[in-house]
């Protein structure tokens, strides 16, 4: 039986496109916000897979923003500002041992957690400024949220609507939409069932 390999985003990318938000755009751009970040540009229901096939890592290189009133430059990536893992770390460093998991974080943010609060909200505005830089260059038609944070509710999913429209610099596609995906959480096991079935087809 042949083996087929296919990156989790880019299997979230292909369910969202066959069974999901997607179908209705030839040109989207799919992001995952969870244990890890990442993105897929889908281009009529396919991955973009770049030269190398190496594309979808937003989220692991440090951002290297200086501030101007202090002079220090963070080297902290996306991922270990606004994963899940991210936001667990951040928030024990502040209040250490008080949480386990993002989606602990994400309520006591909704609970009014002064240090939950600010925690989403830096991290929601580092996020944004991703997509919304992705936006600006790729010009999809869509962007379509999934993995766990991403299909969260409250401040998470509120700020991210937001945050994401004000770092988008063209009018042209300021007002996009900005959905959730419908696989859901299962969105990878469906994107990868139906790769296999695709490379299977082929080879038929």
């Amino acid at each position: 039986a042949p083996l087929v390999v296919e990156a989790d985003v880019r299997a979230g990318a292909i369910a969202e496109a066959m069974f999901g938000a997607g179908r209705a755009y030839r040109i989207f751009l799919f992001v995952s916000v969870g244990t890890g970040i990442a993105s897929c540009l889908m281009l009529d229901g396919a991955p973009y897979l770049g030269a190398r096939g190496a594309t979808g890592t937003m989220a692991s290189s440090p951002i290297s923003v200086p501030c101007e009133l202090c002079g220090h430059i963070s080297r902290q990536t996306l991922e270990e500002i606004a994963s899940g893992p991210g936001l667990v770390a951040r928030y024990n460093r502040l209040k250490p041992g008080m949480a386990k998991t993002g989606q602990e974080v994400l309520a006591a943010a909704v609970a009014g957690d002064d240090v939950g609060m600010r925690v989403v909200q830096t991290a929601s505005e580092a996020l944004e400024s991703a997509v919304g830089l992705l936006v600006n260059v790729l010009d999809p038609e869509a962007v379509v949220v999934g993995g766990g944070l991403g299909l969260s509710e409250g401040p998470f999913w509120d700020g991210f609507i937001a945050s994401t429209r004000k770092h988008i610099w063209s009018e042209v596609h300021r007002n996009l939409p900005i959905v959730r995906a419908q696989t859901g959480v299962r969105a990878g096991f469906m994107g990868a069932a139906a790769a296999a079935w695709k490379k299977a087809a082929q080879i038929q």
